[in-house]
């Protein structure tokens, strides 16, 4: 049985809406296919999952596990860094934020 970690793939940190994202997914998507390694899941750093799959039931299971996984890391302490000023920068401007 393969683990979750097999098929969830961190993708770097990026503002919503940002064009790139989609392009570094189907980049990781491709990669993992060739390999002979498929994922059902990605994890946009600091937004969240994005799960897919053939059926609902399937990606749901994805998704519990995924967020099982993320629970049992976060009880560890394990805090992510804050953002640098110039994403939140990048931040109040594109969405016209104070």
């Amino acid at each position: 049985m393969r683990t979750l970690r097999s098929y969830v793939l961190l993708i770097p940190y990026h503002r919503p809406g940002d064009p790139r994202v989609a392009d570094l997914v189907t980049a990781r998507i491709a990669d993992r296919a060739a390999s002979g390694t498929p994922i059902r899941a990605v994890l946009l750093e600091r937004l969240g999952p994005v799960v897919w799959g053939p059926d609902a039931a399937g990606v749901l299971a994805v998704l519990e596990e995924l967020e099982e996984t993320a629970r049992l890391w976060l009880a560890t302490d394990r805090r992510p860094e804050p953002l640098p000023a110039h994403a939140l920068d990048e931040l109040r401007s594109v969405f016209g934020a104070a």
